[in-house]
């Protein structure tokens, strides 16, 4: 091989030259009948298998294999997906891949080789040599110019396109299986005791427990409108009164945008864990937050996050993260922005939509307010103190920190002010506690501990809160922080019983509401009903393999024949029968192979197409006279069924056979055995009467009312009803004989529609030659049937004792039966064929095309709503909702009364000895 093909080959999938000059040669070498030495072909398929399982799962580089030198899209462009993806699809459990915001990562950055996805050297090798023998053959080939580009970058655009696709379904697959995977690989740490892995699987903490029964409180809120009352700690403040520090220094960690600040509520779910880790609740992954690229990884998400929030009105107006370590307190901060609920005169979708998610945080009478009071300000001025008194008057839920103390002692304006806040001269606050913090000292980017270190030498110190301004136990954020767990958790063991009564009486009132409009239904939500109807369409596409044969022939047969009639009898028999009888057998038979050759097997394609239609569409609603049948599958069954077929294309290569079959089938002889003569007689005696019953339907509708219709049934006759009987008598006087054979063509001359046109002129009847063309054409085929099927009445059944071939003069006098005959074997045989056709490939394929559709719509839950939108539906969910969270809540409540709320408080590291 040359240099050019190491160059168009390797150098689109992105190899470098240094690997594949010797392969290439070695290659060649054995293709020409020279042995290859094992080395070279083995390191040749690894490098080759690099290459593949990057472009497969999406790596950037395949260490120690190959180097990837092009681009992404370029490998994917060139890599077939076959042999890759059936391996990858039985073990991508064991490879065990994880999906970031970027490409695929393998773990430990280990490097993908062929044995771990199931390809074995020789199929690789084989892959290799056709890639080869592709690029050496088109390297022969001479150059191609204009309709020879155009082709090739034709066929490689659907190469591309195919590809990408497929990346696309397996991409997808990886996503379903991702939530299986993790209750496996929560198995395996449990297993590993003793290892050091940090995962907060370990055990299961009620915190944790709490906050899911937030957010699924929070959605049954949004969308059937059930409040929900469990606590939850906000978090408010005036500008610049020390919040995000505070939270920082809560949650150990600086997590907050360093220019700037929260527009929107974020709540955080505080757990107590061995190691330092955060979460979205939207995804999977963890954030090590010892590490300094994860916890820079974990801001830009964060922000993110926080703008999205802030712009985009589909998705939720709250964040929400959770935030394991050693030593934190076990509770649900809510860092709640006032802004958006003070000023009001924001008028846009976003700010509206943030402001009345801050507000139903604030009206809930379950949780509890922490709000922070700048000490080196005037606090009587605080619109978030205000704002405070107007949700919670009483002082029932409030708690207040005194921040920036150590500004007020250092300046001494005031030294008095802070006693005075406390004991309500200076504020009329209530309030079931009152704390004092130093969050910050200077810069946000200062560590966490020497904050911690700084208050704590503070309040050691301080002549102002020695002399019993607060006690020790209000001073400092560990301390706050253990008194507001304990407070926190005091309120949830309050509210719990409520809660579960309030969601039993909603439950009671679903059920009985269930009973009376839908009591023979069960009780399933729309992903349950969506994976029954997934089950019934693919039992149903699999059911289709079970129809006989003789029913798909016989269907397809009739089908066929139906949609040909009138094609046969205008365009075959009656033109070729018009004539003589040496003109019926020559003209029909050019005009039979003509048949056989264009338009019989393009039609027969498109019966058999539409049989297969209507017998799934049949099978899938199958029950649909049955009294205890569930409409509300129809719509998704009907939809699936529908998309199916437009994407189900008949093979292209059954034309082009049945059209060879048709016309070698058109030069077999005629009519042999006795059989065939009776079959081709009651074929054409019952296709003469079908056809001769729909012309003088026509011919009816054509003339209007008959005069007992006139007078009976009052219906009258228009001016065309009128003009029509007029041209029909004169052409049965002047051209067709009433009696004798029909000799006229089929057409009229110029000659014999002028002497129709003038005669009906002088009586007053104007029509134009297409008017009287028309007429005389369904007034000849009516003619002419009726001697057919007289004809044909007469010619009776042969015995099987009776020789045709002895009695030539008999066939000619018969030669339309011939022709029937022929006409009944040509549709016979394309029913077989295209019966044949279906149940050997497009049974199969349109059961794999009903599998890709319904995964399609399982990735889009939009879609699967609008199919299934009937009232029964939000009541089940509703219903199956509110007994999960019941559940939910009635575990917890136990595991409280069990264990008892001290051992939840956490924060072992909290405990303040001053």
């Amino acid at each position: 091989m040359s240099a050019q093909i190491n160059g168009r080959l390797f150098g689109r999938l992105g190899i470098t030259r240094r690997i594949t000059r010797q392969g290439l040669q070695r290659l060649e070498e054995q293709r020409n009948g020279l042995p290859m030495r094992r080395s070279v072909r083995g390191s040749l398929v690894a490098q080759m298998t690099g290459v593949l399982c990057a472009s497969a799962v999406g790596l950037h580089s395949a260490s120690n294999h190959c180097q990837i030198t092009g681009t992404q899209e370029d490998v994917r462009s060139t890599v077939s997906w076959g042999k890759v993806a059936r391996g990858m699809r039985d073990r991508r459990q064991r490879i065990g891949l994880e999906l970031f915001n970027g490409p695929f990562v393998l773990p430990e950055k280990r490097c993908l080789r062929w044995r771990e996805i199931g390809i074995d050297k020789r199929s690789m090798l084989g892959f290799v040599r056709t890639a080869f023998c592709e690029s050496e053959s088109a390297e022969g080939r001479p150059h191609l110019t204009g309709d020879g580009d155009t082709g090739l970058q034709e066929r490689l655009a659907a190469v591309q396109a195919s590809i990408v696709e497929e990346q696309v379904h397996y991409q997808q697959r990886i996503f379903k299986l991702e939530k299986e995977n993790q209750e496996l690989r929560r198995q395996i740490v449990l297993r590993q005791e003793g290892h050091d892995l940090k995962s907060r699987k370990l055990r299961r903490n009620p915190i944790e427990m709490f906050s899911e029964i937030l957010d699924d409180l929070g959605n049954l809120h949004a969308e059937f409108g059930t409040q929900a009352m469990l606590p939850q700690v906000l978090v408010v403040a005036d500008p610049n009164a020390g919040k995000s520090s505070l939270l920082e220094v809560l949650l150990h960690t600086r997590i907050f945008p360093r220019d700037g600040k929260a527009q929107v509520p974020v709540k955080f779910t505080v757990c107590d864990g061995p190691y330092h880790l955060a979460q979205f609740n939207d995804s999977d992954r963890e954030f090590d937050l010892e590490n300094p690229v994860d916890l820079e990884e974990l801001r830009k998400q964060f922000e993110i996050r926080l703008k999205t929030a802030l712009t985009d009105s589909s998705v939720s107006p709250l964040v929400s993260l959770t935030i394991w370590g050693p030593g934190l307190s076990n509770i649900v901060l809510v860092d709640v922005p006032v802004a958006p609920v003070i000023e009001h005169e924001q008028t846009t979708s976003s700010s509206e939509r943030i402001r009345e998610a801050c507000q139903s945080l604030l009206q809930n009478s379950q949780a509890l307010i922490l709000c922070l009071i700048d000490s080196s300000r005037d606090s009587e001025y605080s619109k978030t103190v205000e704002l405070v008194k107007d949700f919670d008057p009483d002082g029932r839920r409030s708690i207040f920190v005194l921040t920036k103390t150590d500004l007020v002692e250092t300046s001494l304006a005031n030294p008095d002010k802070i006693r005075r806040v406390t004991d309500g001269s200076l504020l009329p606050l209530k309030a079931i506690g009152y704390y004092a913090a130093l969050p910050g000292r200077g810069p946000r980017s200062e560590p966490v501990e020497d904050v911690e270190k700084f208050e704590e030498n503070y309040f050691r110190t301080s002549k102002l809160f020695s002399s019993g301004a607060l006690k020790p136990e209000q001073l400092s954020t560990k301390n706050m922080s253990r008194g507001l767990a304990e407070t926190f958790w005091h309120f949830v063991r309050n509210s719990l019983r409520y809660q579960i009564d309030s969601l039993k009486a909603r439950k009671a009132a679903l059920e009985k509401n269930w009973k009376s409009n839908f009591n023979k239904a069960r009780v399933l939500d729309r992903d349950e009903l969506y994976e029954t109807g997934r089950m019934q369409l693919l039992d149903d596409a699999v059911r289709l393999t079970s129809v006989p044969q003789s029913v798909w022939e016989n269907e397809i047969e009739d089908r066929l024949w139906t949609a040909m009639a009138d094609y046969v009898f205008d365009n075959i028999y009656v033109p070729a029968a018009a004539g003589s009888k040496d003109d019926l057998k020559v003209v029909g038979n050019i005009r039979l192979k003509d048949w056989a050759g264009t338009l019989l097997p393009i039609k027969g394609v498109e019966v058999a197409n539409q049989t297969l239609y209507d017998r799934f569409k049949t099978l899938a609603s199958r029950n649909s006279s049955a009294k205890d049948k569930d409409s509300i599958y129809d719509n998704f069954k009907q939809t699936v069924v529908d998309e199916a077929f437009k994407l189900h294309q008949w093979d292209a290569r059954a034309k082009e056979s049945l059209r060879v079959m048709l016309l070698s089938s058109a030069e077999a002889p005629y009519i042999i055995t006795p059989d065939d003569w009776n079959g081709a007689v009651r074929f054409m005696e019952q296709a003469c009467a079908e056809r001769l019953a729909a012309v003088q339907k026509i011919i009816g509708d054509m003339l209007g009312p008959s005069s007992w219709e006139k007078w009976m049934l009052f219906r009258r006759q228009t001016l065309e009803h009128r003009n029509r009987r007029a041209v029909v008598d004169k052409l049965e006087k002047l051209i067709m004989p009433t009696e004798g054979e029909l000799t006229h063509g089929t057409d009229l001359s110029k000659d014999e529609i002028n002497v129709v046109q003038k005669t009906l002129e002088s009586q007053g009847v104007k029509v134009d030659p297409a008017f009287i063309r028309d007429t005389w054409r369904y007034l000849f085929l009516s003619r002419f049937l009726e001697q057919a099927v007289s004809r044909i009445g007469m010619c009776g059944e042969v015995s099987d004792s009776e020789d045709l071939n002895a009695q030539p003069s008999f066939k000619n006098d018969y030669s339309d039966v011939d022709l029937f005959y022929r006409i009944k074997r040509m549709i016979r045989i394309s029913s077989v064929a295209l019966r044949q056709q279906l149940t050997a490939a497009e049974l199969g394929r349109l059961e794999g095309e009903v599998k890709q559709i319904l995964d399609g719509l399982e990735r889009n839950p939009a879609r699967i709503k609008e199919y299934f939108n009937h009232p029964r539906i939000g009541l089940a969910e509703e219903l199956k909702k509110i007994t999960n969270v019941q559940e939910k809540l009635e575990d917890l409540a136990k595991l409280i009364e069990d264990e008892g709320t001290g051992s939840f408080y956490g924060g072992s590291r909290n405990d303040d000895s001053s």
